[in-house]
Parts: structure tokens; C-alpha cells; sequence
């Protein structure tokens, strides 16, 4: 019978506790491919996820064999917020002119998505009152695809587009940049996900 060296077993214990030690928490190539993807939606056209990282991660003390895990990033702002605006407004456009095409039951679906524009428009600009269309002005100075957008076709058509791009623009203002925000500007965020331990390892926990 062959004798194992000493070194071997205590080699052997080693590695056997690290697998352990790694074993009592989500890896970290798991994590950030699980957890990008929810960052990744605040992104739009000419705003990008930056500096991605891990914050910190701990077990769910509500929840056996559960881990939960977060990282900050930051979203940054790659062109002009005016034109960042812009774009996300054309996507909200392009949102109301399909559900235009596939209106629903006696039109309701469109009627839905109109009024939710219209309303979140209206709820945004009313607490301003007054300041408002010296802020707007200000705002699409140095803006000019912005007043075209915002001047295109018939009275409902430029008042549905003024709604949207009002709707962006409260959406940004939301995600943290102010009016005075420029190009490279970034604003922190945060995503998490819970994780749990199977019989094949890890998986993320799919919100219902």
C-alpha cells in the first residue's frame, strides 16, 4: 500500500475548505453577469453603465441558502443631455404610435398610453408653475434637432410630442442630472440580486 506524504493531505485539507469557503457564496462571474443586465436598463442612447463593481455581498438572514448581492455603477452621460432628452422622447413616440397600430379592445390601449404620457407631463410641469417656460427656454438654447422635434406636424401631433419629450426629461431629471449636467457627467446607481444555493450550485433568483 502506498503511503500518501503528510504535505499531500494537508494540501488536500486546504483545498477542500477553500471549495467550501467559495461554496458558501454566489461566484463573482455569476454575479456580475446576472446583475449587468438590471443596470443595463437605465441605459438609452447616449447613456451608458460606467464603473461597474461589486459593493458587497451577504447572506439573507429571512431566507435559508440565500445571498444576496449589490454593485454600484454609474450612469454616463456620452452626448448632451438636451439630446439625450431628445432620444428617449422619439423612443416614447415610437411606444404611442404602435400601440396607435395595435390600439386594443375598442381602442382602450391606445387611450391608456396617451393619457399616461399626457399625465405624466401635466405632473411634472404643474408643481414648476411659473419658473417652467423660463427653465424650457434655457433648456433647448443650444438644442436645435429639439425645438424641430418639438414643431413637427398638427396641433395634437406637436402637443403629444412636447408630452413626451417632457416625460424624458422628467425621466432623466429622476435618474439624478440636473439642467446644468454636461457630457462625461455621471450620476451613481445601484443593482442587486438574490441568489440561491441548488443542488447544482448557485442561480440568481428570477423576479416573479
Amino acid at each position: 500500500m502506498n503511503k500518501k506524504p503528510l504535505g499531500y493531505f494537508t494540501a488536500l485539507g486546504v483545498m477542500t475548505l477553500l471549495m467550501a469557503c467559495t461554496d458558501n457564496a454566489p461566484n463573482d462571474k455569476l454575479t456580475y453577469e446576472t446583475i449587468l443586465p438590471y443596470a443595463k436598463n437605465d441605459e438609452m442612447k447616449g447613456l451608458v453603465v460606467d464603473d461597474f463593481k461589486k459593493e458587497n455581498g451577504w447572506q439573507d438572514t429571512s431566507a435559508v441558502n440565500t445571498y444576496n448581492v449589490r454593485y454600484n455603477y454609474n450612469l454616463k452621460l456620452t452626448k448632451p443631455l438636451p439630446e439625450v432628452v431628445l432620444g428617449r422622447a422619439n423612443e416614447l413616440m415610437d411606444t404611442v404610435r404602435q400601440s396607435h397600430k395595435d390600439p386594443g379592445f375598442m381602442g382602450i390601449s391606445a387611450l391608456q398610453t396617451d393619457l399616461n404620457i399626457s399625465t405624466g407631463a401635466y405632473n411634472w410641469i404643474a408643481p414648476q408653475k411659473e419658473t417652467f417656460p423660463a427653465r424650457r427656454d434655457a433648456f433647448l438654447l443650444k438644442c436645435k434637432p429639439c425645438t424641430n422635434f418639438l414643431s413637427k406636424g398638427s396641433k395634437d401631433e406637436t402637443e403629444l410630442r412636447w408630452n413626451t419629450f417632457i416625460v424624458a426629461w422628467a425621466e432623466l431629471e429622476e435618474l439624478g442630472f440636473s439642467d446644468a449636467a454636461i457630457t462625461g457627467n455621471k450620476v451613481p446607481r445601484q443593482a442587486w440580486s438574490g441568489f440561491m444555493k441548488t443542488e447544482n450550485g448557485w442561480r440568481p433568483i428570477v423576479p416573479q
